[in-house]
């Protein structure tokens, strides 16, 4: 069933094939960082518990899923479509920076397989075209797990059980009625103005008005924490701008 079913990519990645130890096994990841394949995203995922290191460096905002209705949190990485502005030319991250682990998974992910009865399967995943001979190796001549596989897997499934914890939040916060639309508009005094629609956030009137009882709740399960590194992070649009009119002068600089 999996050999013929169609596995929907994360956004910026390629085509999608379950990793298997036969047909992976003489191949490896690529040496050194290159996260081209993500630079033209002006978003990603987030998951709650990366709150506190992300709201350092970028804004962190919720999104609508168009198919789902759910809302999930991002961090928004640019102000323009297409536009990740912490991805050089080189390809690399922008150094001293929190690189989201929906980046650092990349070219793996975990995809679920529909059941007739019972939960969904969850199954590895990997763009195949990202492996290659001579990398840093998967699996060992046995078909045993490498070191570096074995470190990869941690993340996956930390990232999964991070994910099904921040869909929890997300649904609580949108319960309370605390999300509000808003707009990153950016009105630089010279160059072309930015603007970013259908963002949500949290919105702190509502949210000093929610019941003792739910308040409580947020506390315990560590997600007014998680609020309160959203709230905070949205002051990272400032920082947003500045990287963008210095992308724009090099740029212009080049022509």
């Amino acid at each position: 069933m999996a050999a013929s079913y169609q596995f929907l990519a994360p956004p910026g990645y390629g085509k999608l094939v379950p990793l298997d130890r036969q047909r992976h096994g003489a191949l490896g990841l690529p040496l050194g960082d290159d996260h081209r394949w993500c630079s033209e995203l002006n978003a990603v995922h987030l998951n709650a518990p990366e709150f506190a290191k992300a709201a350092a460096d970028y804004p962190i905002a919720f999104v609508r899923d168009p198919d789902s209705g759910e809302f999930a949190p991002v961090a928004v990485l640019g102000l323009r479509a297409k536009q990740n502005l912490f991805v050089g030319a080189d390809g690399r991250w922008q150094a001293h920076r929190y690189v989201p682990a929906t980046v650092r998974r990349y070219p793996f992910c975990i995809a679920e397989l529909p059941q007739d009865k019972g939960p969904p399967q969850r199954l590895v995943c990997v763009e195949e075209a990202r492996l290659a001979r001579g990398g840093t190796p998967l699996f060992a001549a046995d078909g045993s797990p490498s070191p570096a596989w074995q470190q990869t897997q941690r993340l996956l499934e930390a990232v999964e059980g991070a994910r099904l914890q921040t869909r929890v939040l997300s649904r609580r916060i949108e319960a309370l009625g605390l999300l509000t639309p808003f707009e990153a508009l950016a009105l630089p005094k010279q160059g072309q103005r930015m603007r970013l629609q259908g963002l949500f956030r949290v919105d702190e009137e509502r949210l000093q008005a929610v019941p003792g009882r739910d308040l409580r709740v947020l506390m315990r399960k560590g997600e007014l924490r998680a609020i309160y590194a959203h709230l905070l992070s949205l002051e990272n649009f400032a920082r947003l701008m500045d990287l963008a009119l210095e992308r724009d002068a090099a740029e212009a600089g080049k022509a």
